[in-house]
């Protein structure tokens, strides 16, 4: 209440500027300044050169430094996993957890499987089958399938149909497909 009181008997003016004088202490406070003073070259004395305290290297050093090939990341490299003949799909999942993974829609893993003519060779017949196929880098791996009325021969003739057939998505990462016909 005094800064109040000590406003209202001085001048308007003078009021204002007090106020302003006080922010601007407060201000310069808060926000701290040099604690020691900058000093300044004498006269005549020329620019100011920082200090080199690093040495250059020899020539020979530089060209030797500059041909070594970079180093790759840090990244570490996880090998090639390794499929079996006759392998499940849940054991080709297994094989490539430690792989990166780079997902590929549905749409285009199912597409290769949905031409009938690839199963024409087999002679189906009236007979319908299942199975999940496991692909990396464009190519089946693994084939879970079941026939219905069973039919091992059938079966094997679909599996050696399907293992022929290249995805267009050719990565380094297992995806899975379904069909049912």
């Amino acid at each position: 209440m005094r800064g109040v009181w000590y406003c209202r008997h001085m001048q308007r003016g003078l009021c204002y500027q007090t106020a302003a004088l006080f922010s601007s202490l407060l201000l310069a406070a808060a926000c701290g300044g040099a604690t020691t003073p900058v000093s300044s070259p004498a006269e005549g004395s020329g620019p100011v050169l920082p200090d080199k305290t690093e040495a250059t290297p020899p020539a020979e050093e530089t060209a030797q430094a500059d041909e070594t090939p970079p180093k790759k990341a840090a990244k570490e490299e996880i090998p090639e996993p390794t499929f079996t003949p006759d392998m499940s799909v849940d054991d080709a999942i297994n094989a490539t957890k430690l792989t990166e993974r780079m997902n590929v829609d549905q749409e285009t893993m199912s597409k290769p499987l949905e031409d009938e003519a690839l199963y024409a060779p087999c002679k189906p017949g009236t007979a319908h089958f299942t199975f999940r196929v496991a692909v990396w880098r464009g190519k089946a791996v693994a084939i879970d399938m079941t026939t219905t009325p069973k039919n091992d021969k059938l079966a094997e003739c679909l599996k050696g149909r399907i293992r022929g057939l290249t995805w267009p998505a050719k990565v380094p990462s297992l995806n899975t497909v379904g069909y049912s016909m």
